[in-house]
Parts: C-alpha cells; structure tokens; sequence
C-alpha cells in the first residue's frame, strides 16, 4: 500500500485508481487493513495458547527457567526449552492475600520481609509446569485454560511448592509414565501377535 501512495505522488502519470489520491478513501483502507492485521495477531497467540495447553494438559513438568521481568505481584520467566514465557505470581490472583515478596525499587527485585529470599532479574529458578483446572477469571469463559508455572527452587516459604506437594506430583508423574508404559507394551503385543487377538 505504502508503495503504491509513493510511487502515484512521484510518478503522476502512473496508472493506478482514483483512491490512491482520495485521503478519505485511503484513511478507510488503511483502518480496515490495521483491524485484519490486528486481528490475524490475535487469532495466532490464541492458536499458540491453545496448542500449548494442549501440549500440557494432564501433564506436570519440572523446567529450569530464568527471571526475565520483575512485577510487584510477581516475576516473569522464560523456560529456554520450551520457548515459553510466564509468570509466577507471588500473592493468590483471587485473593487480597499480602504478597509473600515484597518489590523493592532500588535493587529492581523481589524480596522477602526478613531479607533472607530474593528474586532477581537473571537468575535461574526451577517451575513446575501445569494446566491449570480452574477458569481464569469469573470474566471469561469455564472452557479457557490457562498454563500455571509454579516455583520449586529456591524454596522460599509461603510461594515454593511444599515438599509433601511436590513428593505427590512427583509419584503421580511416575504412575503416569508407568501407566502409558504399559499401554504401550501391549500395544506392541497386539501389533506382534493379532491372530492371537479374541473378538468378542
């Protein structure tokens, strides 16, 4: 579009339409092409949010990631091997709850009230990776998901996973790769010997 307008103000014997010199027209053209434009990038991060939760649904994975951004409610991190950017919230969404981490300007970081624990931009954390069951807000649809990352390391009191928690997401984890492990030695079974297959 932008060629065209150029090349019609220099050239002004180039043969184009009479709306490439109408300043209404051409204002209308470039709302509509602004409004696709604007919509194509949406229908693509919904098209990425969507697979992802598929990739991710009834899956727990365990991630190293790294502090990308400070927020005062929480911190943003990437995890290199997915390619996937989140955030950690360090106070319930949902609730009025104090925040477990307070931001603190002058050092551009996340830091506990006793000055023990700290987050900062750079450094390395260990998240677990989950769906998350719950809608995300009362605003939107129960059929939207979203993907929760949870902090493991460094384990500070009040926002890492607790122990007992992360044990249970471990063995569950486990018995689900023993479950699909099985499922698969018996798939080769049937694939290996179908006459000995009964129909019923």
């Amino acid at each position: 579009m932008v060629h065209r307008l150029l090349h019609a103000s220099i050239d002004r014997d180039a043969v184009y339409g009479s709306e490439l010199t109408d300043k209404l027209k051409m204002n209308e053209q470039c709302d509509v092409l602004n409004h696709r434009h604007r919509m194509a990038q949406q229908a693509s991060r919904s098209s990425v949010e969507l697979y992802t939760n598929l990739f991710f649904k009834g899956k727990t994975v365990e991630e190293t990631g790294y502090v990308t951004q400070i927020l005062q409610n929480g911190f943003g991190v990437l995890i290199p091997s997915y390619g996937i950017e989140g955030v950690v919230y360090t106070t319930a969404r949902d609730a009025a709850a104090p925040s477990v981490l307070e931001y603190e300007q002058e050092a551009h970081a996340l830091v506990s009230p006793d000055k023990k624990s700290e987050i900062r931009l750079f450094q390395r954390v260990r998240v677990i990776l989950q769906v998350d069951d719950k809608p995300v807000s009362a605003n939107v649809s129960s059929m939207r998901r979203k993907l929760s990352l949870r902090l493991i390391e460094p384990i500070i009191a009040g926002l890492s996973i607790e122990a007992d928690e992360l044990k249970a997401l471990r063995a569950a984890k486990k018995t689900k790769a023993a479950s699909a492990e099985e499922d698969g030695k018996i798939v080769e079974l049937v694939a290996k010997h179908p006459e000995q297959i009964q129909t019923i």
